[in-house]
């Protein structure tokens, strides 16, 4: 078998692509006025299985207030790792159901069939935005009902290595409707707003529609745990009509319609489940019948989520409500960190001042016993420490002051040099059995080459690289691709962006454990692709499942055996897992089959895009791959890539459509003898762009800590494992949420209702305001400078005051600095929860300190309660 290699003439143009990331959207609108369609209702129909979820939904729109037949168009996206399997249209009675096809040979059909008079439909990706998914629908009489039907596959995601999770977006996430919320989200959201405002005017559609929700659990394995956060559930409802018969026998779980916030159309739907065995390996074997792909007839998938945690799946879930990640839950791996920060006069100004905050962020959270250094580079590079450093309050104050006193003074950027000068050196030896973590902090472009080859050269299993690309103009191949070759993560930010939430990401991502060294025993078979070759997976880590599938034709003998091995460098211990699988006991069905084309095609196009000369991360039994062989996965899988299209074909029974894409012939390349005169959709942009901030929105950044102010995050202790409700906050008229205390449901407000339940209750609370002290609400990083290595807190007189300390008592006698730790950790918790992804590595840090004298955080939250509330409503 091959790594297979791609044709040198395919990579022209390749390393200058920038991709983009989507927010949710799903939407039909009319292509003259631009205007969204009105939607009636949504319903998801979720058939989970092990590893992946396969979703239908179903909209409605109606037509009912036109009276000349309209021209629609329909746009949505999806994940990058999931696989759109299927889609139809209803336009009134006539049924349109899509089939894949080569993208030109689509088109030509597509503008034939217009001519012709006929309806005709066309989907395709955007060659920009591999997420974002356009259909052109055609015409539709007025006064009809349109209901389009499509589906993809989705692996499930990890949580805390316990849970599986299914997320559910609502058609339009509520980003589109705030646009400057979309700068958080992509780095390119200018670009995807532009692109997507030109076809549809988004802020125009209206959430009047309900979403209806049924999953069908298939994991063939006992659930031991089924929660969602989000919305109340009925599980195994007896009188539920909706059970597909193609279904393996499981869990039914539907909304409570006792419940009407549950079908809101701005929802986002959660569901978190696991079972006795989920740190098991498993394997599960299914087969196709399609008569193009007998060479790959049947797929054994090979899974495994690592044990990483010890604690409770009841203390997990409450982890997963609060958003944070407790100290005890995480097995922290800790090693080296180097930091290189970028000190060439491009980055003089704000740029300085950002990347100084985000390396003091990072210092302030490491782990107590590790070692680290700070690298400075521009033409030059320099160590601020001769060797690495071990952590403590004395090498953290003096990081931090040099930091402080940083200027761009470096001259140009030379980021090989200070790779090579600062962690790939030779002189200074590094142990197997230490982690290595390098984050490269920059603004610039550097030659790209010599920098790949330097880190692909010196990089071990042991070794991490991680970038953090800072303003708008900084290389976006480059800092990507140093990342994945360097086992490391990839953030960019704007140069108007907070840059702390994603220096979090990075360094949590660092810390945590993580299994290597893959290696897969194959039975002696015929193998025709193994995706992805384990051999090319350097880690596994938190929140990740390795997901092995290993594709083969009819076998001659009945049971198989797979092993997988690998290292766990934490124990230092050599792991082995046995599968065994038996033909006779294969299940008939093609999603897995989908999702392992789709993979396929994810990494071929993302060799061409890093000008790769291999597909390295698979293995097939073809020495070549080419835009044939993808076109014709795409085809023959009837899965959408960015070479092919969904073109319609009515059909009026679903037999005839099943044997019509039986039937499809291979794409071939031919000399096209038609000429296309028409475009399919017009991307072209005028050159500027202007994004203009929303005025109303300035409220949400005061409102951010004097909503708190309200009772709005207060907590129930009676309950630590709640069933808290739907933590996804955005709210198209600029909600502000209130937890009831004993049920914490969030309920969404107004602004108009907020203000005046707010002053509603400032009336009626009895407090003797003159015997406390008027708190005036500092910013989390103001209290985090006070943050020490060991993770206590020391505070100075102007930050005691303005936390007003005075509203609670030290009953207990805690000493001093452990009482100013708590009550910085409750301050956090009670006033910067909009941050708290900011702050929670110095959070744990904190609870972990407590901890180490004796004290359990859970527990003085609990006892400190009343007090606390006291002090909370003595802030307002």
């Amino acid at each position: 078998m091959f790594h297979p290699n791609i044709n040198g003439s395919l990579h022209q143009g390749q390393s200058n692509f920038s991709e983009i990331e989507a927010p949710p959207l799903l939407i039909c609108y009319d292509v003259k006025n631009k205007l969204p369609i009105s939607l009636e209702q949504v319903n998801y129909i979720v058939n989970v299985q092990p590893g992946l979820a396969i979703v239908e939904i179903q909209q409605t729109y109606n037509t009912q207030h036109y009276e000349v037949p309209i021209e629609l168009e329909y746009m949505f996206t999806i994940q990058k790792d999931s696989a759109v399997s299927k889609m139809i249209a209803e336009l009134g009675d006539l049924k349109v159901l899509g089939i894949v096809k080569e993208l030109e040979e689509a088109k030509q059909e597509y503008e034939q069939g217009i001519i012709d008079g006929k309806t005709m439909i066309i989907s395709q990706q955007d060659k920009d935005i591999t997420e974002l998914k356009q259909v052109k629908i055609g015409s539709l009489a007025p006064g009809k009902t349109l209901k389009i039907t499509f589906e993809y596959i989705q692996p499930l995601k990890v949580y805390l290595n316990q849970f599986w999770k299914l997320e559910l977006s609502p058609m339009v996430d509520s980003s589109y409707l705030t646009v400057h919320k979309l700068k958080n989200q992509s780095v390119n959201y200018p670009q995807l707003y532009k692109k997507i405002k030109k076809s549809v005017d988004v802020q125009g559609f209206q959430q009047n529609h309900r979403q209806y929700i049924t999953i069908y659990i298939n994991l063939q394995r006992s659930i031991k745990f089924l929660k969602s956060p989000t919305h109340k559930i009925i599980i195994n409802t007896d009188d539920h009509q909706n059970i597909k018969e193609n279904f393996t026998k499981g869990q039914v779980i539907i909304l409570d319609n006792k419940f009407p916030d549950n079908f809101a159309p701005n929802k986002r739907f959660e569901l978190l489940l696991s079972s006795d065995d989920i740190n098991q390996p498993h394997s599960f074997l299914t087969h196709t019948n399609n008569d193009a792909l007998q060479h790959i007839k049947y797929c054994a998938t090979l899974t495994l989520i690592p044990k990483f945690n010890e604690v409770s799946l009841d203390d997990a879930y409450s982890s997963y409500i609060n958003g944070l990640n407790l100290y005890s839950e995480t097995k922290t791996n800790r090693g080296n960190y180097y930091f290189f920060i970028d000190r060439s006069s491009s980055m003089e100004g704000q740029r300085i001042n950002k990347a100084k905050q985000s390396l003091i962020l990072f210092l302030k959270s490491l782990p107590e016993d590790c070692f680290f250094n700070v690298i400075s580079f521009g033409n030059e590079s320099k160590s601020m420490f001769e060797k690495p450093q071990y952590y403590n309050q004395k090498t953290l104050n003096e990081a931090v002051s040099q930091v402080n006193s940083m200027k761009a003074d470096l001259g140009g950027t030379d980021i090989y040099k200070a790779l090579k000068y600062g962690i790939y050196n030779d002189e200074d030896s590094k142990s197997h059995l230490e982690t290595y973590n390098a984050f490269l902090l920059t603004d610039g472009e550097d030659s790209p080459e010599r920098i790949l080859n330097l880190v692909q050269n010196y990089t071990k299993s042991n070794f991490r690289v991680y970038t953090l690309g800072i303003g708008d103009g900084c290389s976006q191949y480059l800092l990507k691709r140093i990342s994945e070759i360097g086992n490391g993560k990839c953030q960019f930010v704007l140069d108007d962006e907070d840059i702390n939430v994603k220096v979090i990401d990075l360094l949590e991502d660092s810390m945590t454990q993580y299994l290597q060294g893959f290696k897969l025993d194959l039975p002696e078979i015929n193998i025709s692709q193994i995706i992805p070759d384990p051999e090319h997976i350097t880690t596994i880590k938190k929140n990740e499942e390795l997901f092995i599938q290993i594709l083969f034709p009819q076998p001659i003998t009945e049971t198989l055996e797979f092993q997988i091995k690998c290292f766990d460098p934490q124990k230092q211990k050599q792991m082995s897992h046995k599968y065994k699988l038996k033909i006779s006991e294969s299940q008939q069905q093609d999603y897995f089959h989908k999702l392992a084309a789709h993979k396929l095609i994810n990494y071929y196009d993302n060799s061409l895009k890093n000008n790769l000369k291999q597909v390295n991360k698979v293995k097939v039994n073809q020495e070549i791959l080419t835009n044939e062989d993808i076109i014709n996965l795409s085809i023959s899988h009837q899965i959408l890539c960015r070479k092919t299209a969904y073109i319609c074909e009515v059909c009026h029974l679903e037999d005839e459509f099943k044997q019509l894409i039986k039937q499809k012939i291979l794409y071939q390349n031919k000399k096209k003898t038609k000429k296309v005169t028409r475009s399919i959709i017009d991307y072209q942009y005028d050159s500027e762009f202007i994004c203009c901030a929303i005025d109303d929105y300035e409220y949400e950044e005061v409102a951010r800590c004097s909503s708190n102010n309200y009772n709005n995050f207060q907590w129930n202790y009676n309950d630590f494992n709640n069933n808290n409700s739907d933590n996804n906050n955005n709210n198209n008229n600029n909600n502000i949420q209130l937890l009831q205390t004993n049920e914490i449901e969030i309920e969404k407000q107004s602004e108009e209702n907020f203000i005046s339940i707010a002053q509603q209750r400032i009336h009626n609370e009895e407090i003797n305001q003159n015997s406390q002290k008027a708190a005036v609400l500092i910013n989390y990083i103001d209290l985090l400078q006070c943050v020490q290595a060991n993770g206590s807190f020391i505070l100075e007189k102007r930050i005691t005051d303005s936390i007003n300390l005075c509203g609670l008592n030290n009953d207990s006698h805690y000493e001093d600095i452990v009482w100013t730790t708590i009550i910085s950790i409750f301050y956090l918790e009670l006033h910067c929860q909009s941050d708290k992804a900011s702050w929670q590595l110095i959070y744990q840090k904190a609870i972990s300190y407590l901890k180490k004298n004796g004290l359990d955080y859970l527990k003085i939250k609990a006892e400190f309660y009343n007090s606390y509330q006291k002090l909370f409503e003595a802030t307002n």
